[in-house]
């Protein structure tokens, strides 16, 4: 403040000389008092959130469906986070936590599952939220065949308008977390949406009618996607936004210079690095959340196929001592990776310290190679997306050091997850993977029935199904009770060569500094839209 005033006294003299040679008259005045508090004020931010104003959000993927949970693809799983909710899901801890639930009661004993549901709820069509909604989309995801164990719901019985038991043939604490994860959507809103299924189904695809915070106003596939406040959402207070709008981006250099242009608020799934390196340096907030908001990078050996080099084990062992993890890490992530020795990261749950059974050795994997009847190498491929064309190269020179030709299978997004999740893929494929708090993303991926690589491809020996089995066991309330079994089966995948870990990346968002939210802090499908705001700006 002195120095300011000081400034403010020699601008001043200064005028008042020049008015002195213009032959002006001058008045000998003071400078009117700075109210000191006030100057502060207006220089601090808001104390508190402030209501108003539509986030422009990017994003380099983009859904192809909001409504038809049954078909939910991660990335729709995403964008429909602002629209739909679920029973329960996961806080900044791993515990799971109340939301259209507010509370549940196991009874392994009876094999049975009861959901208390929140009263005084609604959906966006002014539908109520109640035990019928909640066995309807139930009954919606065991028709798609989409609902994780749904094999072991024996009947859904509706005890009261806010009350729901699953009578099962079968308990495991990880049910909970599989079906209190649904997303809810309307049902009077489907039912009324055409006079077949099929019309029902196509007109979900397009259109989100939900509980969330905000409803969906406009979906333009690969365009924009749309949402508008709800006046009636549960939450006492919120949301505070009046709308998001969200476009598709799809090269990350043209959205990072989208948001160094300041027409975005945010960028969601952002991952060139560089790039948001750069922005953080400019002044933009970066989320770089836990080592756990990443995605866990591996090879998938087509394993399961006896005709196939990947069903040795001693190549797939061979694959793992060729890639110089560090390096690639490295070179891809510029310090934010981390390389991979165990099917985990450092900050998971179920890391094993200190576990690492084939670091970097090529000499080691030319020998083992020549060991499985493979002296000169073979060829391979490996299945990507243009998005990890990089990654792929790297990959393929390391793996041409000891004799694996990798040809790259680069794929258009929808054949990619179509063969991950559904169809399979001939030899190796690049894929990634969410990394859980509670450290479930092993049975989520890798388990005995796995809600994502379903195909079949990767064998797993009996002893890795066995101690997933053992962790799922009815001794155990939940994965961190069960934890140092889980550790067990990571340490097993690794003896096996199950898969070939890599790294762990980054997937953060950007904002402006005027924007407050927590995502991407605790995983890519928590995000909390109703409690994110924006300063006047």
């Amino acid at each position: 403040m002195k120095k300011f005033l000081l400034i403010s006294l020699v601008l001043l003299l200064a005028l008042s000389l020049v008015a002195l040679s213009l032959g002006c008259p001058t008045e000998e005045e003071e400078p009117p008092p700075v109210d000191e508090e006030e100057e502060e004020e207006e220089e601090e931010p808001p104390a508190g959130p402030v209501y108003g104003g539509v986030m422009k959000v990017i994003g380099t993927g983009f859904p192809v469906n909001i409504g038809y949970t049954p078909e939910f693809m991660p990335t729709d799983s995403i964008y429909a986070l602002p629209s739909l909710e679920r029973l329960c899901e996961w806080d900044e801890d791993g515990i799971q936590i109340p939301v259209l639930a507010t509370s549940w009661e196991s009874d392994p004993d009876n094999l049975t599952i009861t959901w208390y549901l929140r009263e005084g709820v609604t959906f966006h069509d002014g539908t109520p939220w109640n035990a019928e909604a909640c066995r309807w989309n139930f009954q919606l995801q065991l028709d798609g065949g989409r609902l994780p164990y749904g094999q072991f719901i024996e009947s859904l019985e509706v005890v009261d308008d806010y009350t729901i038991t699953m009578h099962l043939t079968a308990y495991t604490w990880y049910m909970i977390v599989n079906y209190g994860w649904v997303m809810m959507i309307s049902p009077t809103a489907f039912e009324n949406a055409g006079d077949t299924l099929e019309e029902r189904i196509d007109w979900a695809r397009s259109n989100s009618v939900g509980t969330g915070a905000f409803e969906v106003v406009d979906f333009q596939r690969d365009v924009v996607l749309r949402y508008a406040k709800n006046d009636n959402y549960w939450r006492e207070g919120m949301p505070y936004l009046d709308g998001i709008e969200a476009r598709y981006i799809p090269d990350p250099v043209t959205a990072a210079a989208t948001m160094e242009a300041g027409e975005a608020d945010m960028w969601i799934q952002a991952s060139e690095v560089q790039s948001l390196l750069d922005l953080e340096e400019m002044g933009l907030t970066v989320n770089w959340g836990t080592g756990l908001a990443g995605m866990f990078w591996s090879l998938l050996p087509n394993s399961s196929d006896p005709d196939s080099p990947l069903a040795n084990q001693k190549v797939r062992e061979a694959i793992e001592y060729a890639i110089d993890r560090e390096a690639i890490a490295e070179m891809l992530g510029f310090g934010k990776y981390e390389p991979l020795h165990q099917m985990a990261s450092s900050d998971w749950p179920g890391y094993v310290p200190g576990y690492d059974p084939r670091p970097y050795d090529p000499e080691k994997a030319i020998e083992l190679l020549a060991d499985a009847g493979y002296a000169g190498g073979f060829e391979t491929t490996i299945l990507a997306t243009d998005a990890a064309r990089d990654a792929v190269a790297a990959l393929q020179a390391n793996l041409a050091d000891v004799g694996i030709i990798v040809e790259p299978d680069i794929a258009d997004f929808g054949r990619y997850i179509v063969s991950l999740f559904m169809m399979g893929w001939e030899d190796l494929a690049l894929a990634a993977s969410g990394i859980n708090p509670d450290a479930t993303d092993i049975f989520v991926h890798f388990g005995p029935n796995p809600m994502t690589f379903m195909t079949g491809n990767i064998y797993k020996s009996p002893e890795y199904l066995a101690l997933c089995e053992e962790a799922l066991g009815l001794e155990y309330a939940d994965a961190f009770e069960a934890m140092d079994k889980i550790k067990e089966a990571v340490e097993q995948a690794g003896e096996d060569a199950m898969i070939i870990p890599l790294w762990r990346d980054v997937s953060v968002a950007v904002m402006q500094l005027y924007v407050h939210s927590d995502y991407f802090t605790i995983h890519g499908v928590i995000w909390t839209p109703y409690d994110t705001w924006m300063e006047e700006h």
